[in-house]
C-alpha cells in the first residue's frame, strides 16, 4: 500500500531563497527510501511564516485527499513561529500520542526539545465519510525533523490506514494534482528544485488560475502590500536552456490570461513604497503625500488687506483729506491720519478698513516727493478690503489629502508653502531599471564599432535599440528614478548579471525582448531557474503585447525585509513595448508610489471614431490621437498598427480599447463611441 505525502517548508528565509532549504529534500529522501514504495511525495511547497499561507496550502492538500501532510519549521518559541497556531484549527481529531512520541524521542537527545511545540492529528476530508489526512508539524532543523519523522515511521502506516478508511488514495490524489482539480487551481505548490537530490520528487500540481488575496500590513488594508501572498509557484514552467535546441518547447506553457486578470496579479504583488520626509522644494514634484496635511497656523495670521491703498478707521474716514504715514504704527493713529498699505500686508491695530488707491488722489507731497496728504473720494465700510485672521485657512484645517500628487502645476507645492510647511511626508519614488535584450540590437549612439558611424543609417548594421530610449524618456518625464542597464546579449550569464544588477539598484525592472519561444529568449528561464524568481503570468490575450510577462525576484537574504523586485518582461516589438508599459508597468508604479486605488490605472475616456476600425480576434489597443472638437473628443488613427511599427505611437496620446471580434461583430464604425486609455496630453483642437 502506498500513501500520498505532501511536504511544506515554513520559513521566511527559504521562501525568499528556496535553495537555502535543506529539510524538504531530506524528508523526501527518508520517505521515498522506505521499503515497498510505502510513500509517494506528490506535492511540496515553501511558504513564509504567515498563518494564512500555511493554512491555504495545508487545507488544499486536505481537500485533495493527501494521506500525510508534513510541515517543517515554525514550531519553536520565536516571534515568527506560528505553525502550530495555523495547523491546530484544521485538526478535527488530535493525535497526542504522536506528539508525545516526538517529544520523548527528542528529549532523549537534547533538553532544548522542551522548547518545541509540535501538533499532530487528523483533518477530516470534505467527503464527510470520516476519512482524513494526518498532519504532523516537524521542527525546522533538518536534523531534528529527521529524528522526529524516523521515530514515527513504525506507527505511521497503521495510523494512515485507519485515517484513510484502510485504503490508499495516492493514485487518485496524484491524478487530481496533475489535473489541478478540486481547488488546486491557483494554489500552485512551491516545488523546490534541489540539485543535490538523489532522486527528483514527483512534480507538484501546476495550475495557472490566480485567486484574489487580501494582505494586511500594520494598520493598512492594501491588496498585496507586504502581507501574506498567494503561495509562490516553484514548479519550473520555463524551458531548460541547457537542453538541446531540437527538444525545446514548441508551444508556450503559459496560459493566455485577460488584461484584467493580468492587472489583478500585478496589483496583488505590487507593494507600496515606504514613507520618507522631504524638504518642500521643486524636487518634490511627482511625489505622493503619505498623510493628510493640516495647517498649524491661521492664514492670514493677522488681519491683512488684499489691495494696494490706505488703511483707516471706517467710521472716522468719510471723504476728505488725510495725512499719510508709511511706517507701520506701533500705537493707534491719531484721527485724520491713514496708513499706506500694500496687498498682503497686515492692517495696523485700531484700523478696520482699507480704501483702494484708485479711490484717492494726492493732495500734497514733501520735499522728497513722498505723499504727504491724500483725499478719499469714497466712503468705505468696516471690514472692507480686509482679510480676517484665518479667513483663508484656519488652524487645524486640512489643506491636502493623503494620496494627493505633488504636481508640476504648482498648486500643491504652493499650498505647502502657504501654510508654512517646510517638509512633507511622501512615499519614496520607485526606481526603475530598463534593459533591452537581443544580440541583434545596437545602441544608436555607439560609435565604438565601424558599423555605427556618423554617415547615417545606410551604414548602421543591426537593429537600433529604440525601446530603451523610449521607455527611459517616459519614465524620466514622469519623475521616476531610472537605472539604464543597457543592452543584454542572448546568453544566460549576461542576462543573469543584468537582472541581478537591476534587482540590487531598483524596485522594478523593465525589460524588452526575450519573452517568446526563441532559442535566445532567456528571461523566463533566468528568472525561474537562475534567480529563484516567480513568473506570475507569461502571456496576455491582447494585441499588441501577447508575450508580456510579469515576475517577482525574491529579496536578497542579507536584506530580507526588502520587498521583492518586480520584473516586467515586455515584448521586443516597439509598439508592443510601449503599449504594455502604459497598460501594466505604469499602473504598478502608480500603486507603488502611493496613489489612491482608483488612480492606479490611467484614465479611460469616451471618444468618437473618425474612421471605421476592424476588430481582431484578440482584444486590441489601437493607437490614436485624441483631439477636442466642437462636438466632443474625437480619435484619429495613427495608421498601420503592426507591433513592430514604432511610428504608430508618434503623436499618439490614446489607446482605443477594442473588444475581440466575434460572429456578427467585426468592426467599430466611424461615429461610434469607444473607450480610450489616455496616455498623453490632449492634442490640438481639430
Amino acid at each position: 500500500m502506498t500513501f500520498s505525502v505532501a511536504l511544506l517548508c515554513v520559513s521566511d528565509t527559504a521562501a525568499a531563497v528556496p535553495s537555502s532549504d535543506r529539510s524538504l529534500p531530506l524528508l523526501h529522501d527518508i520517505l521515498t527510501s522506505q521499503p515497498n514504495d510505502a510513500y509517494r511525495v506528490v506535492a511540496q511547497g515553501i511558504v513564509p511564516d504567515e498563518t494564512a499561507e500555511i493554512v491555504e496550502n495545508v487545507r488544499t492538500w486536505v481537500h485533495m485527499g493527501v494521506d500525510l501532510i508534513l510541515t517543517s519549521g515554525g514550531t519553536g518559541m520565536g516571534t515568527r513561529d506560528r505553525t502550530p497556531e495555523a495547523i491546530a484549527p484544521l485538526i478535527d481529531k488530535p493525535a497526542p500520542g504522536l506528539v508525545v512520541a516526538m517529544l520523548t524521542s527528542s528529549l532523549a537527545i537534547t533538553p532544548l526539545a522542551a522548547l518545541s511545540r509540535p501538533v499532530a492529528g487528523i483533518a477530516h476530508s470534505p467527503s464527510g465519510d470520516g476519512t482524513g489526512s494526518i498532519i504532523v508539524t516537524l521542527p525546522g532543523s533538518p536534523k531534528a525533523a529527521k529524528e522526529n519523522l524516523e521515530c514515527l515511521l513504525k506507527v505511521l502506516p497503521h495510523a494512515l490506514e485507519l485515517a484513510g478508511g484502510a485504503r490508499s488514495r495516492t493514485t487518485a490524489v496524484h491524478e487530481r494534482l496533475q489535473r489541478g482539480e478540486d481547488g488546486m487551481k491557483g494554489i500552485q505548490e512551491a516545488v523546490v528544485q534541489h540539485k543535490h537530490r538523489h532522486e527528483a520528487p514527483e512534480p507538484a500540481a501546476h495550475s495557472h488560475a490566480h485567486p484574489h488575496t487580501h494582505s494586511h500590513h500594520g494598520h493598512s488594508h492594501e491588496h498585496g502590500h507586504h502581507g501574506h501572498h498567494a503561495p509562490r509557484p516553484r514548479t519550473l514552467v520555463s524551458q531548460d536552456p541547457s537542453s538541446a535546441i531540437a527538444s525545446r518547447q514548441r508551444k508556450s506553457p503559459w496560459p493566455l490570461i485577460s488584461v484584467r486578470d493580468a492587472l489583478s496579479l500585478i496589483f496583488q504583488h505590487t507593494p507600496i513604497s515606504p514613507v520618507q520626509t522631504l524638504t518642500v522644494e521643486p524636487s518634490l514634484v511627482g511625489h505622493v503625500l503619505a498623510d493628510d496635511v493640516f495647517s498649524s497656523i491661521n492664514v492670514p495670521n493677522l488681519p491683512s488687506t488684499n489691495i494696494d491703498g490706505y488703511a483707516c478707521a471706517a467710521a472716522l474716514s468719510p471723504p476728505g483729506v488725510y495725512k499719510v504715514v508709511t511706517s507701520f504704527p506701533t500705537s493707534p493713529l491719531p484721527e485724520g491720519t491713514v496708513y499706506r498699505i500694500n496687498t498682503g500686508a497686515p492692517v495696523p491695530p485700531g484700523l478696520d478698513a482699507c480704501i483702494m488707491v484708485e479711490d484717492t488722489e494726492v493732495v500734497s507731497r514733501d520735499e522728497s516727493g513722498e505723499e504727504k496728504e491724500v483725499r478719499f473720494l469714497a466712503q468705505v465700510e468696516k471690514g472692507e478690503n480686509v482679510r480676517r485672521e484665518g479667513s483663508d485657512v484656519k488652524t487645524g484645517e486640512k489643506v491636502l489629502s493623503k494620496g494627493d500628487v505633488i504636481s508640476s502645476v504648482g498648486g500643491e507645492l504652493g499650498t505647502l508653502a502657504f501654510v508654512c510647511k517646510r517638509s512633507a511626508q511622501v512615499h519614496r519614488r520607485p526606481t526603475v531599471a530598463v534593459l533591452s535584450t537581443g544580440n541583434e540590437l545596437r545602441d544608436l549612439q555607439d560609435t565604438s564599432t565601424p558599423s555605427s558611424t556618423s554617415a547615417g543609417s545606410a551604414n548602421f548594421h543591426g537593429i537600433p535599440d529604440s525601446n530603451r530610449i523610449s521607455l527611459i524618456s517616459v519614465l524620466e518625464n514622469l519623475h521616476y528614478n531610472v537605472v539604464n542597464l543597457g543592452i543584454c546579449g542572448d546568453t544566460m550569464e549576461e542576462t543573469k548579471a543584468k537582472l541581478k544588477r537591476g534587482a540590487e539598484q531598483a524596485d522594478v525592472i523593465v525589460t524588452t525582448g526575450g519573452t517568446s519561444m526563441g532559442v535566445g529568449d532567456l528571461l523566463k528561464p533566468c528568472i525561474e531557474r537562475e534567480l529563484g524568481g516567480t513568473v506570475h503570468f507569461g502571456r496576455v490575450a491582447m494585441k499588441p503585447g501577447k508575450p508580456t510577462t510579469f515576475a517577482t525576484l525574491p529579496a536578497h537574504p542579507m536584506a530580507p525585509s526588502r520587498d521583492p523586485t518586480l520584473v516586467f518582461a515586455l515584448p521586443g516589438n516597439p509598439a508592443s513595448a510601449l503599449v504594455t508599459f502604459f497598460l501594466f508597468v505604469l499602473p504598478s508604479l502608480r500603486k507603488m508610489e502611493g496613489r489612491r486605488e482608483d488612480e492606479w490605472e490611467l484614465p479611460r475616456i469616451p471618444v468618437t471614431l473618425t474612421s471605421t476600425v476592424p476588430l481582431d480576434p484578440r482584444p486590441e489597443y489601437h493607437r490614436v490621437q485624441i483631439r477636442p472638437t466642437s462636438s466632443g473628443l474625437k480619435a484619429f488613427s495613427t495608421g498601420g498598427q503592426r507591433s513592430s511599427r514604432t511610428v504608430s505611437l508618434a503623436g499618439a496620446n490614446g489607446l482605443l480599447e477594442l473588444p475581440a471580434s466575434k460572429e456578427g461583430d467585426v468592426e467599430r464604425k466611424e461615429g461610434e463611441v469607444v473607450q480610450c486609455v489616455l496616455i498623453g496630453e490632449l492634442g490640438p483642437a481639430a
